[in-house]
Parts: C-alpha cells; structure tokens; sequence
C-alpha cells in the first residue's frame, strides 16, 4: 500500500467501534493508538502497535510533536499509519495537526469518524443533545485550552444566553471556573447539569447535579477524567 494515514475514531468501547475503522485496522503496517481505546480492538492489528497515549496534566506523557514525528518517520518509509483515537476523531483529538504532517510528508489522508462520548452518553440516558421545539444546537468547548487558561476562551456571554446544550470535554479540573463564567454571564444556576465518567466502560458512572452544584459535586465524588458533562435543558429529558 502506498504512504497513507488513516486517522479512526475508536469511539467509546468495542461495540461503538465501526466497520470502516475495523477494516483500516487490518490494513494498517503500523498502529499508534490512544490511551482511551478499548485495547481488545488492537486484535484486528496484524503489526507493530505503538501506545502514544497522553495522560492529563502529565508532563512526562508523549508530546504532540513527537506523535507527529513517529507518523511522519512511518510515512517515510511507505507505511500505511493507522492512528487510533478514543471517540471521535474531530473533537479535540489534534487531527488536523497530524493531517497537516501526513500532508507534509505527502502522504495520502483517509479520516473515519468515530462515536463521541457525548452522543455515547446521550444515547445512554435515551435522550438527545438537541430538541427542535425547544434546543436549537449544540456546542463542544473544552475544560483544557492550549495556554491553560478560561477567561477568554470563548464568548461566555453568547453561550450562556443562547439556549443551546453545552458539551465540555476534559472539564473535570477546570468546571468551577467554567460554571461561574456561565452564571456570572447571565445563565441560571439551577440549569441542569449531566456528568458521564468512563463512559462505554465497565467503570462508568451517570451522575446528575446543577451548575451552581457541580463543582462541589465533582470533588466531593471524586470524579475523575475521562468525564463528559452535558449542560443544559437538555438534561431533563434524560432517563
């Protein structure tokens, strides 16, 4: 095969996983997976798998740029890279800075989605992100920025105000900070809040509590990351 990556969003367990991602799996030369995939699905690999998992708030975990690097070495050498990720590839998963080193390399680029942990948790709680009576979107923001810092991340006011479900990914650390922006910018603090840990997993835990609740919630039950927390009206249609 000539010099591609296949970038597969692995979802959130072995189930979620699809069929397009399992055949990219048995095409690969080389695999570079994440911490957060069911590692039962590296059983579809006949080849050298390489665990580039990142842990949260360790500096000693394999960097971004190194990742790019092992990629862009593989490539080189004419290998087919699969890079498997935990959920979906196209939120906050760094894809486009390994699609812009595969491209560098000039290497050919095939992307196949994944199951999020939002949509995974939605499905779970029989319910939905969105409702067009009365929840018109949905927005991903995330607990984590690059520099390390919420203040000016997003547009606090517009998304307290506009009636949408808010997602936070990798927010366990940072949702104090998140949830005063929130109320501080005009949302109500009793607005509903869904936190999904582990989701997929046999440790999974579905908790619910309020914005103005949930900080203290997350310390006092030890929530620990990987936690996906849903915000919004959204919220109590979940049973």
């Amino acid at each position: 095969m000539n010099k591609k990556l296949i970038i597969v969003g692995a979802g959130v367990n072995r189930n979620s996983m699809t069929l397009a991602g399992i055949d990219a799996l048995k095409k690969g030369e080389v695999v570079l997976y994440d911490r957060l995939i069911d590692k039962s699905l590296l059983e579809y690999a006949s080849c050298e798998c390489i665990d580039v998992g990142k842990h949260p708030y360790d500096k000693n975990c394999v960097r971004q740029k190194d990742i790019n690097e092992i990629i862009r070495e593989h490539l080189e050498k004419g290998r087919c890279v699969v890079r498997l990720k935990g959920g979906d590839s196209s939120v906050f998963a760094r894809t486009a800075e390994e699609v812009e080193t595969a491209k560098a390399a000039g290497a050919d680029v095939e992307v196949i989605a994944g199951v999020t942990s939002a949509s995974a948790l939605s499905a779970k709680m029989k319910s939905a992100l969105t409702d067009r009576r009365n929840i018109p979107g949905v927005v991903f923001i995330t607990g984590h920025t690059k520099d390390g810092t919420l203040d000016d991340a997003y547009n606090w006011k517009a998304l307290a105000n506009l009636g949408l479900t808010i997602v936070v990914y990798m927010g366990v650390r940072n949702f104090g900070v998140i949830a005063a922006k929130l109320t501080e910018n005009g949302m109500d603090a009793a607005v509903p809040v869904l936190i999904g840990e582990n989701i997929g997993t046999e440790g999974e835990r579905v908790m619910f509590t309020s914005l103005s609740e949930a900080e203290r919630f997350i310390t006092e039950n030890s929530v620990k990351h990987p936690a996906t927390i849903i915000i919004g009206e959204v919220v109590n249609h979940a049973g």
